[in-house]
């Protein structure tokens, strides 16, 4: 996989798991879960799930 790509990819993972955390308002909240499951399922199919918890880790 290009390493720009699955660097976005990660991006974008973070990003929709920190808004589903910290977000207030519910129905946004749910969005942001189901974004966060979606690209979750992506990273598993990709069998790249250990190295987005490596570089969560590394952020």
């Amino acid at each position: 996989m290009d390493p720009k790509a699955k660097e976005k990819l990660f991006e974008l993972a973070d990003y929709y798991e920190g808004r589903a955390l910290s977000n207030e308002d519910t129905t946004l909240e749910s969005y942001c879960q189901g974004r966060c499951d979606a690209i979750s399922s992506v990273l598993v199919a990709l069998d790249i799930e250990t190295e987005y918890l490596d570089w969560q880790f590394l952020q």
